[in-house]
């Protein structure tokens, strides 16, 4: 993957020593700010030997390249692959490069890796890119999620288990079984896994089955050292441990992908038993906090292909959606101007159909604008606002509507359940009689000119042919 960005001119590749503390994180901030090549440094103050990469998915191209789907063309191809694709069980093989060094017991340090730390205020750094596989103990389901485990110790970490994810929904199994749970963290793998552990899937479908189903091959994988648990051969690290039902420490605070600090929570916690890695691994970054961010342009992108392809089950007339801010803070989405004819008050329909699938889940704000509009760039739907919307008429409040927990503005403060008011801002063009306005057109040159032009001159305009 690092080979296939260089190759690409997507990499850059830092000799210089950076520190882990805030440095790196500075640098990936600034990276994701400026859609820049993904970073490997190759000199890491204080672990020598050690490499630190990220930036892998800041960007949608990129993103799109580890699904193996046309940047181009990103949401239909991707739509048409998920509802194709057939899922192909993993590979067990013998050993793989994960295997090539493996600690165990007393010898464990999880100090000694290069865990970078992602806020000013954070106490002991985060693992912000390992991936959780955990198994149901009743039907040996493996569930892959990725998620943040904060350093707590030589051979310790705290995992932030959320109940209504499929990790929580397996752990309280061990719970009430009165039962230590294994769980195996990947930290740095091929992107396509980390992108088949973002997807939706369903209960009991495992998620490494998805990375066969885009790859048409069985991903090889090996047995953990100290469980059932099987994890990608060809992976950086995997840390092994058990999670003890009733042990809970504090966790926090972590930058999260609202822009603001998290609270101090009660969490579960990962006692390692063993560690194996390559011989020179790599150590695997994601920067999270407030925007820009490879966390948040990577789920964004996901969430954008479960929106579109939920709402447009329900809703044909939807024709685009994108998750334009925080995972859904606001989000815009653009609806047929024939359908808005046929359809009395589709805005509104489709507004609240956004709500009702999984994927609206945190939708907080949302601006319905015409086919015309450009949902993807802020420029586009910020003039349909301008132009098409008037707050006396065209807003819709719903109090107490399920939202984001974590977000700071949630009525208890981000340490509720997560209500939230439910913004629709109606940005279309009005209907007849009451278009006399957007009947004169739109004030640009004629479309085919247009198409021709951007065909002929590129993105760039006349200044690429002139240079």
């Amino acid at each position: 993957w690092i080979d296939y960005l260089d190759s690409k001119g997507s990499l850059i590749t830092n000799d210089r020593e950076v520190e882990t503390r805030n440095e790196i994180s500075a640098i990936a901030k600034r990276t994701a700010e400026t859609k820049g090549p993904a970073v490997l440094h190759n000199r890491i103050s204080d672990y020598p030997g050690w490499r630190v990469f990220h930036d892998g998915f800041s960007t949608r191209e990129r993103i799109a390249w580890g699904y193996g789907v046309d940047p181009d063309n990103f949401i239909p191809e991707m739509v048409e692959k998920l509802e194709s694709v057939t899922p192909i069980k993993p590979q067990l093989v013998e050993g793989g490069p994960v295997k090539d060094v493996v600690v165990t017991g007393s010898d464990v340090d999880l100090t000694r890796i290069p865990v970078v730390f992602t806020g000013e205020l954070e106490g002991p750094p985060f693992v912000t890119a390992g991936i959780s596989n955990i198994i149901d103990p009743e039907t040996g389901w493996i569930n892959t999620g990725i998620r943040r485990f904060q350093l707590k110790g030589k051979n310790k970490l705290n995992n932030l288990i959320l109940p209504f994810q499929h990790e929580g929904m397996i752990f309280s199994k061990y719970m009430k079984r009165d039962e230590p749970s294994p769980i195996s963290v990947i930290i740095g793998a091929d992107p396509l896994f980390y992108l088949s552990s973002l997807l939706p899937a369903d209960p009991q479908v495992d998620e490494m089955d998805m990375w066969g189903a885009f790859t048409g091959k069985p991903l090889e994988v090996v047995k953990s050292e100290t469980s059932d648990i099987l994890v990608p051969a060809h992976a950086e690290i995997v840390i092994e441990g058990v999670m003890e039902p009733g042990e809970r420490e504090l966790e926090g605070p972590f930058s999260e992908y609202t822009g603001y600090n998290s609270v101090l929570r009660r969490v579960p916690v990962i006692r390692v038993k063993a560690v194996t890695m390559r011989k020179d691994p790599i150590y695997y970054h994601i920067y999270n906090g407030s925007p820009a961010s490879e966390g948040l342009a990577v789920g964004s992108t996901i969430n954008d292909v479960g929106l579109f392809r939920q709402l447009k089950e329900i809703m044909p007339e939807m024709v685009d959606a994108c998750l334009l801010s925080t995972w859904g803070g606001i989000t815009a989405i653009s609806i047929s101007k024939d359908g808005k004819k046929r359809i009395p008050g589709l805005a509104k329909r489709v507004a609240f159909a956004t709500k009702i699938i999984k994927a609206g889940g945190f939708v907080k704000n949302v601006v319905i604008v015409d086919e015309d509009i450009d949902v993807r760039d802020p420029e586009h739907v910020l003039w349909a606002m301008s132009t098409r919307f008037q707050g006396s008429k065209d807003i819709s409040i719903v109090p107490g509507f399920t939202g984001n927990f974590l977000d700071p503005s949630e009525p208890s403060g981000g340490l509720g359940p997560g209500y939230n008011a439910y913004t629709i801002f109606d940005c279309t063009e009005a209907l007849p009689p009451y278009d006399l306005a957007y009947r004169r057109g739109m004030a640009q040159p004629s479309g085919a000119v247009m198409q021709n032009v951007a065909k002929e001159w590129g993105i760039n305009g006349y200044a690429e042919e002139m240079n």
